[in-house]
């Protein structure tokens, strides 16, 4: 431990010069900074801000254009169904191919 504060000793003894110097530069800085607070820096606001306009919450929810179809009239997606359409989409598929040759 003595060791540690011999060290500590003989760093400031050797860097004092530094050390007070950017201890100077950091004081400089602060104010510098005041002073560009005081004197260029725009002041803020002292009315108050009005929030931006956003679009107006519909009270209600829109009807569609039409109502919807009737429910016998919708398809159902059975598995059955969808057999099929996956069997069609191959038949497709393949007449594609085969008339691209």
């Amino acid at each position: 431990m003595f060791i540690f504060v011999l060290l500590a000793i003989l760093i400031l003894v050797v860097f004092w010069q530094y050390i007070l110097a950017g201890l100077g530069l950091w004081v400089l800085v602060l104010i510098m900074r005041a002073v560009i607070n005081w004197t260029l820096a725009d002041p803020k606001p002292n009315y108050p801000r009005k929030p931006v306009q956003t679009r107006p919450v519909p009270k209600s929810r829109p009807k569609p254009a039409r109502e919807l179809p009737a429910p016998e009239y919708l398809p159902r997606w059975t598995a059955n169904r969808r057999l099929d359409a996956g069997r069609e989409h191959a038949q497709w598929q393949e007449k594609f191919d085969n008339a691209a040759q």
